[in-house]
């Protein structure tokens, strides 16, 4: 490939040819033939020339991806492989040179567009000596989650004098996931009426069997008489027991809506990444209780996670949710019906959606409620980001919004708990309202 300085001089002999050979000046025209068969030398027999061969030579970086040209090796090494959105990590890329020639490189490492450089440089120029290495290293921040990739890497070899220059993409990816930011949550009000129990499982602050002291009442004929507090006893002169928190462990079901038009507004700014981030924090929050948590991914197909406890199960959530992506269109009573004959009675439900585009969300959650579950849900409108970012004027916005306020109030006759989720408004608070509290 001709670089700037080798199509100036071509350029030049060209002219200066042409002027000989109207003028009839030999000179001009010797020159001319001499920058040509400079050019010539300078194309054919320089040592950029040994970039046309690849091969893979990652094994000299322990567990690294790496590629080769010929005589030029790239590596590249990850500082972390899973990190939370507005989080970053480094990058190191070893570029080698195994030839016993000094190379002039331009290096540069193909950064996915949503993130950013942070510190460093993802490209440089620089002069690689015989036998020599270097280590380029930036800072990556990631905005936004989802699964992602670096690479690959674009190295273009000059000649000695800076006259062409060759250029190849080595393949050397390196992936890593971005998983949605959580808020801290401290209470959601959210607690299954039919709890189940198990050993090892959570207080609910209900009265039943388990260990820990709740209150005190009455005597009642069968009880033990290990429950009775003859302390309670001496004072009062009555028979008293006292009563223990229940142990028990909820089944949370998040059904999240990913349709297309959930990311309507900004990259940054849309229903599905509020939905994200609201499901990651609510499964993180009622994991952290040993709630039994189930996810409903839906847009073009349903993704489902099956219920289930620790610190493994916040693992699977998560990535479920870093992949999940606005697309398709299927309505929330399909997923309804799908999921209603696998849901245990009395089951919380959340749903995270905008409610938009949804001839059914009506009829869906009113099957929910026919059948006595307590439903969430939290719907961050996508006016609101429309009109924020000035995409729509304030006479449509204010049509639409008094559609939505109809829409909500609806729902909420049907004793589904429901809050319109505004920008920039915390999760807590939104559950809050949501439930009344």
């Amino acid at each position: 490939m001709w670089s700037r300085k080798s199509a100036m001089l071509g350029s030049l002999a060209v002219a200066l040819y042409l002027l000989g050979l109207t003028l009839r000046n030999s000179q001009l025209v010797t020159v001319a033939v001499v920058i040509f068969v400079f050019l010539t030398y300078a194309a054919l027999f320089t040592n950029h020339a040994d970039v046309a061969s690849s091969g893979r030579r990652a094994e000299e970086w322990e567990g690294e991806e790496g590629a080769t040209l010929s005589s030029v090796t790239a590596m590249r090494k990850l500082s972390a492989a899973r990190i939370f959105e507005d989080g970053d990590f480094q990058v190191t890329l070893r570029c080698q040179n195994h030839s016993s020639i000094p190379k002039v490189l331009e290096v540069r490492d193909r950064v996915p567009e949503v993130m950013r450089i942070k510190e460093g440089a993802n490209y440089i120029l620089m002069e690689l000596g015989p036998n020599r290495e270097t280590h380029i290293e930036y800072t990556v921040e990631c905005p936004l989650r989802g699964f992602y990739s670096i690479g690959p890497v674009t190295i273009r070899i000059q000649d000695t004098f800076g006259l062409f220059h060759k250029e190849k993409e080595l393949h050397v990816y390196s992936d890593f996931l971005v998983f949605p930011k959580m808020e801290d949550l401290k209470d959601t009000f959210v607690k299954s009426k039919v709890p189940k129990i198990f050993t090892g499982a959570v207080n609910i602050r209900q009265p039943g069997p388990g260990s820990e002291f709740y209150s005190l009442r009455t005597y009642i004929d069968g009880d033990s008489f290990r429950s009775i507090n003859w302390n309670a006893y001496a004072r009062s002169g009555n028979l008293m027991v006292n009563e223990r928190e229940r142990d028990a462990v909820s089944d949370i079901i998040l059904i999240v809506d990913s349709r297309a038009v959930s990311e309507t507004g900004p990259v940054s700014r849309n229903a599905l990444v509020y939905s994200t981030r609201a499901a990651a924090s609510l499964a993180r929050y009622f994991l952290s209780r040993r709630d039994s948590v189930g996810l409903i991914v839906y847009g073009d197909e349903v993704i489902s996670v099956d219920r289930d406890t620790g610190k493994k199960q916040l693992y699977v959530l998560l990535t479920k949710l870093s992949g999940a992506m606005a697309r398709g269109n299927i309505p929330l009573q399909v997923v309804v019906n799908r999921i209603l004959p696998h849901i245990n009675k009395g089951s919380p439900i959340i749903v995270l959606s905008n409610l938009e585009d949804d001839p059914t969300a009506i009829n869906a959650l009113r099957d929910f409620r026919a059948r006595n579950f307590d439903v969430t849900v939290l719907s961050p409108s996508s006016l609101e980001f429309e009109f924020d970012a000035r995409r729509i004027g304030r006479t449509g916005y204010d049509v639409l919004k008094t559609e939505r306020d109809i829409l909500i109030s609806e729902l909420r006759s049907l004793g589904v708990n429901i809050m319109d989720w505004e920008p920039d408004m915390l999760l807590s608070t939104a559950l809050a309202g949501a439930r009344g509290f």
